[in-house]
């Protein structure tokens, strides 16, 4: 093993270490060796580091369980869509990358790669939603945005802002290697899936933003459409 700090292997260490991602330099084999021990940390594997995760906020939980009730409305019948969370990761074989997308769809029969004896990880998305922060802002949109276009399967790249109205849609252009890109900001805005409409006020349903210095902040679901 070539670790240069200890690993944290329960959720105690984990939060010694802050609430923020922390990054450690390390093998494959000890990312194998941790997901063996405690298989429950957040973590992610990219670049030889181990990616341990931040804690989530209440409305970054909100939005993901939004995005996921959006999906189900429109894919939740379609027999060969299947809705995952974050505790299903997505393995990009090619670079040896093991990411943890907040919300990723799988279309047709998923394929897997065993990370370790019992835990697997899919490697076809179809789909996949981040929620941004301040804290992951740099490491979705700039270290693994690039790779997620390299995932052949994939056809939707979705990030949502956690801390205003924002989302930005990525839709590939047929097989090519060329992605459309949108941003939304408005309640009545929508993206479309599977020939449906997302609406930014069913994303952010029930989310509460926080007011900026020296304002008050916006009343919660004062009236229809509001965010």
């Amino acid at each position: 093993m070539r670790v240069t700090a200890k690993l944290p292997k329960t959720l105690a260490e984990r939060l010694q270490q802050g609430g923020h991602p922390h990054r450690i330099p390390a093998s494959w084999a000890d990312y194998v060796d941790l997901l063996s021990a405690s298989g429950d940390l957040p973590v992610e594997y990219d670049v030889e580091n181990i990616i341990y995760m931040g804690i989530a906020s209440d409305n970054h939980e909100a939005i993901v369980a939004n995005i996921i009730i959006c999906l189900g409305n429109i894919l939740g019948d379609v027999p060969d869509m299947f809705i995952r969370g974050s505790n299903r990761h997505v393995y990009i074989p090619d670079f040896q990358k093991d990411y943890a997308p907040d919300v990723h769809v799988i279309q047709g029969a998923p394929e897997v790669f065993e990370l370790r004896k019992g835990l697997t990880a899919n490697t076809n998305p179809w789909l996949v939603v981040e929620v941004l922060s301040p804290s992951t802002y740099v490491r979705d949109m700039q270290e693994k945005l690039p790779f997620y276009k390299k995932i052949p399967s994939l056809r939707h790249i979705i990030y949502v802002e956690r801390d205003r109205p924002l989302v930005t849609v990525m839709n590939r252009v047929g097989d090519s290697a060329v992605w459309e890109t949108i941003d939304l900001d408005r309640p009545e805005d929508a993206f479309p899936i599977a020939g449906q409409s997302v609406y930014l006020k069913e994303v952010y349903k029930k989310v509460t933003f926080e007011a900026p210095e020296g304002k008050a902040k916006k009343p919660r679901n004062k009236k229809s459409g509001d965010l």
